[in-house]
């Protein structure tokens, strides 16, 4: 029997800046204004992200020092 998925948190955050290998520095919309380093989901397609951009980050409750951008708000 397959094992359920890890659920996942998603998170309002901004694109701080871009970083070698298609990953970007986010900040989180959190009160301690947590940095991650995130990389754009394969499901968004050809998703264009620069800095100062507002996204959508899915965090991974046993690593939330990286994410993935799932979305532009």
């Amino acid at each position: 029997m397959p094992s359920a998925a890890p659920r996942t948190i998603d998170v309002n955050a901004r694109v701080v800046e871009g970083l070698p290998n298609a990953l970007y520095r986010v900040e989180l919309e959190d009160e301690a204004r947590t940095a991650v380093t995130a990389h754009v989901s394969g499901s968004a397609g050809i998703l264009r992200v620069r800095p100062g951009d507002e996204v959508v980050v899915e965090l991974m409750p046993y690593d939330a020092t990286r994410g993935r951008i799932v979305r532009k708000r």
